[in-house]
């Protein structure tokens, strides 16, 4: 890729447009750009960038920064590039984001950043991502490479020379993307540390389980629980305790199992006795009861017989009463219908008032209302019209209002196109003054100019004898020679006369597009403006609209006034038309309602009268028939015999059920008796008092046993799980350890800190590759520069065993065979290897890109603190990077390279701000 015509426009410190036609510097060797501190050298290179990439040359510019404060605020920020690519001509065409003026109306509006690039075939590729990537494609890198490769930066040659392990692992991080080795890096001692934890949390179990073992305080293996407890033991050692724990207490359980069935054999033949013995004392207690009872009992059993067959007399009764009774309850239904009768006759009559009230009532409501509708009839038909009075008087103000807005945009325009006549004005008074300017500058530069060629003759002319050639037109003959003239100018001063026109040239040239552009922007307004003026206000000429606008706003307040009062009105009568609209079907709906219930009443009255009479005349049927006054007398008299003939029912069932159970109570007695009687006959006499004691004894030595069985079977659950756990644990330990062997081997590998070896870590180790290449690149200009005495060479062994190390650099000094560290190198010399190494950084890089070849370079660093020897070693070394049709610019202003390299972009800041570049 190489640069042929670059274009800036507002662009960093360059105000207008700035054009370098870079074909003239040539397509290969050297060139220089300089000039003034800050004046913009290096923003040569952040537009080629920025055209190409759309981004910054470093990572302290950023694109929102390009924009020139220097600036006029209609000048657009862009940058156009020209570059030639494998011997096809492409043009990229670039704007970053910012803010310009609006073309209508006040304020400011962001531009957004857009870009074209414009193919050899004649295709256009357009959007900023599209066109970026097309780039890449084409080029074959990225942005970052590009900087890398093109940009030697100022201030980054000895930092890379004079790094530390440290500082060169985070230069190659960034340019040769070892990131993914260091997270790796990270990632293995992140697992190592994982694990390690693991089998701490394993160890800190065991730990746990060894301090609930469990055992006898007489037990002798206490001392060594006590040892495991505190630490002192192995695991292995701790298991093999548990057993023999467990083993003993195995032994004590069965033990005490074998002495308690003993005892429990004894209790049970003590109780069987004392159950006996206590058996028989219960049968002679209740023996001596039950006869007493007997003889209590015995004669109440003959006065119950006789309440019973009493009570069976009196039972005959029963049956007289329940057949009366019956033939009461059959007549009951019809006193219910007698009351009924009374009822509806009652209601009946009730009926008859009040649909008479109502029917009365709700004729005289009626009537009300039908003289009611015939008035409102009338009001309804006298509105008929108003709904499209009430639409052309609103449509008539919509018209108002609408012509209203437009007038006033209109005068908003007006106002605007005034300001755009201001700024026109100013444009034309500048470009007048720019335009004389130029017109002084440039006759005084043809004046100088023709005094500098009529004074070239008159030298020429001074010397000339007659025999002698003339070397303009060949003749031995002179009869008319130039007269030799006095105050002939200098080439410099013609030189400078020649730029200074051509400065009022551009600044004249760029006055009158700024007022093309403003005429142009006054045109469209014209145009706009007698367009709506005529539509508007009857009128094409713009001078009356000012005299329209102060009156025009007056009458059209007249007219929305007078059609807000004709409104009202029709808007209060629309009001009421639409409130009668309501009342007048509501109106109707009650008359209709009122005439069906005055029928509904009248009926309602007839229909009463007849039920009554027909109730009436059953109601003295039925009266002549009935016994009692009343239902409640009739059933009243019913309970009353129902009660008697039950009372006489449970009499006889309560006297012969006490009679009965009176007798089974007898017999019950005697045959206790005799059963009492019989299981005394064969009993054995035992001493109650003397088995109690024996029980007692027996029962204390068995639940001190069973204490102890408890203690020791739960000891032995208790350790039997321990043992369980703490096998389990300490598998899963070893079993983590030795993966934690293999990962903490790779981790330390990774990072360096295996014992006995260098600390270089893995991220390290790839990059020693590339700092190999690029060591033997940079001692190829290095061993030139320095006329064969340095030579670069890595340090595999750090400063200090505690840092890291790898990417140590040396040199080796030819002329006396030492080799020591870079850091001892004199300021000439640190710059000129320092300089290589930059070179053979850019070289490695362009070649892990894939070999792509970049032919233009740039080389921005300070060579004023170089002695002549150095700076000509240096000069020799980047001339030699020109080969093979290479272009190098180098950023400086060094009075050397000025008289060594005749090509130049000189880039001067101007007082009144900004900054002029010129090719030379």
């Amino acid at each position: 890729m190489r640069p042929i015509l670059l274009k800036m426009s507002a662009f960093g410190p360059y105000a207008g447009e700035t054009i370098i036609p870079m074909d003239e510097l040539g397509s290969q060797g050297l060139y220089l750009i300089t000039g003034d501190t800050g004046a913009g050298k290096t923003t040569i290179f952040d537009a080629i960038c920025f055209a190409l990439f759309g981004e910054a040359s470093g990572p302290n510019r950023e694109t929102n920064m390009f924009r020139s404060k220097y600036a006029e605020p209609e000048t657009a920020t862009e940058v156009e590039l020209t570059f030639s690519h494998n011997g096809k001509e492409y043009c990229v065409k670039r704007n970053p984001e910012y803010y310009r003026p609006a073309k209508r109306g006040e304020g400011l509006k962001k531009q957004s950043a857009d870009a074209q690039l414009y193919l050899p075939n004649g295709q256009i590729i357009t959007k900023v991502k599209d066109v970026t990537v097309a780039i890449e494609q084409l080029l074959g890198i990225n942005g970052d490479q590009f900087s890398q490769i093109s940009m030697l930066a100022q201030g980054d040659f000895l930092k890379l020379l004079l790094a530390d392990t440290k500082t060169r692992m985070e230069i190659f991080r960034e340019i040769f993307k070892t990131g993914y080795y260091q997270k790796l890096q990270f990632e293995l001692e992140a697992k190592r540390k994982e694990i390690y934890g693991l089998v701490e949390d394993g160890k800190k179990s065991v730990n746990q389980y060894v301090s609930g073992i469990k055992v006898s305080e007489d037990n002798v293996l206490t001392l060594e629980v006590n040892n495991a407890k505190e630490g002192q033991m192995t695991t292995d050692d701790i298991l093999e305790l548990l057993g023999r724990i467990l083993e003993q207490d195995s032994k004590d359980r069965d033990r005490f199992d074998g002495e308690l069935s003993v005892i429990s054999r004894e209790l049970e033949k003590v109780n069987t006795s004392i159950g006996a013995a206590e058996t028989l004392e219960k049968a002679k207690e209740q023996l001596a009861s039950a006869e007493q009872t007997l003889i209590v009992v015995a004669p109440k059993e003959q006065e119950l017989m006789e309440v019973a067959k009493q009570a069976k007399s009196e039972l005959k009764k029963k049956e007289t009463l329940t057949a009366q009774a019956a033939r009461l309850n059959t007549v009951l239904p019809d006193y219910d219908k007698y009351d009924e009768l009374k009822c509806a006759i009652e209601k009946d009559r009730n009926e008859q008032v009040q649909a008479q009230e109502l029917l009365s009532k709700t004729t005289a409501i009626k009537e009300e209302e039908e003289k009611k509708l015939v008035t409102l009839k009338k009001e309804q038909a006298a509105c008929e019209d108003v709904s499209v009075s009430l639409e052309k008087l609103s449509n008539e103000m919509k018209q108002v209002e609408d012509r209203e807005k437009n007038i006033s945009d209109l005068e908003k325009e007006y106002c605007a196109y005034n300001k755009s006549l201001a700024v026109l004005n100013e444009a034309q008074n500048n470009y007048a003054h720019l335009n004389g300017a130029f017109i002084e500058e440039q006759h005084r530069y043809e004046i100088m100019d023709q005094a500098f060629r009529d004074g070239q003759a008159g030298i020429l002319a001074s010397s000339l004898r007659d025999g002698d050639m003339c070397p303009v037109c060949g003749s031995t003959t002179h009869p008319c020679k130039a007269i030799l003239l006095e105050d002939i100018p200098s080439e410099e001063e013609l030189k400078e006369a020649k730029f200074k026109a051509e400065q009022a040239r551009n600044e004249a040239t760029q006055a009158s597009s700024q007022v093309g552009n403003c005429n142009a922007v006054i045109k469209e307004k014209e145009e706009y403006l007698v367009k709506r003026g005529k539509e508007l206000l009857d009128t094409e000429k713009i001078c009356d609209f000012a005299d329209i606008f102060s009156s025009i706003y007056d009458k059209f307040n007249e007219q929305k006034t007078a059609l807000k009062v004709k409104l009202f009105e029709v808007q209060k009568k629309a009001e009421r038309k639409k409130e009668l609209d309501t009342i007048i079907p509501q109106l109707e709906t009650s008359i209709k309602k009122h005439t069906d219930n005055v029928a509904s009443y009248k009926e309602q009255v007839s229909v009463s009268k007849s039920r009554e009479e027909s109730n009436s005349k059953q109601l003295a049927e039925l009266t002549e028939k009935l016994e009692f006054p009343s239902k409640s007398d009739a059933i009243k008299k019913y309970n009353e015999m129902c009660d008697e003939a039950e009372k006489l029912q449970k009499a006889y069932d309560l006297a012969e059920n006490n009679a009965k159970k009176k007798s089974e109570e007898i017999v019950a007695l005697k045959s206790k008796i005799d059963s009492l009687k019989k299981s005394m006959e064969n009993a054995k006499d035992i001493n109650l008092e003397c088995e109690k004691e024996k029980k007692a004894k027996l029962s204390e030595e068995q639940t001190i046993l069973i204490n102890k069985l408890q203690s020791v079977v739960s000891r032995i659950e208790n350790n039997e799980g321990i043992r369980n756990n703490i096998g389990k644990e300490s598998k899963k330990i070893a079993d983590i350890e030795k993966k934690l062997q293999w990962v903490a081997a790779l981790a330390d590998t990774a990072n360096g800190k295996l014992r006995g070896k260098d600390k270089i870590m893995l991220e390290t180790y790839i990059q020693t590759t590339y700092f190999e290449r690029i060591i033997r690149r940079a001692n190829l200009r290095l061993m030139t520069m320095s006329s064969g005495q340095y030579e670069l060479k890595r340090q595999g062994e750090a400063s200090n065993t505690r840092s890291q190390s790898g990417l140590e650099l040396g040199v080796i000094d030819h002329y006396n065979g030492t080799e020591r560290s870079v850091k001892t190198l004199s300021g000439g010399e640190s710059f000129i290897a320092s300089l290589s190494l930059a070179l053979g950084l850019s070289d490695e890089v362009q070649s892990s890109a894939g070999g792509i070849m970049i032919d233009t370079m740039f080389v921005d660093e300070g060579f004023g603190t170089l002695d002549p020897e150095t700076l000509d070693m240096a000069y020799s070394a980047l001339s030699s990077l020109t080969e093979g049709n290479k272009l190098v610019g180098i950023i400086s202003h060094v009075a050397y390279l000025k008289e060594k390299i005749d090509r130049q972009i000189i880039v001067t800041k101007e007082k009144s701000g900004g900054s002029f570049v010129r090719v030379q």
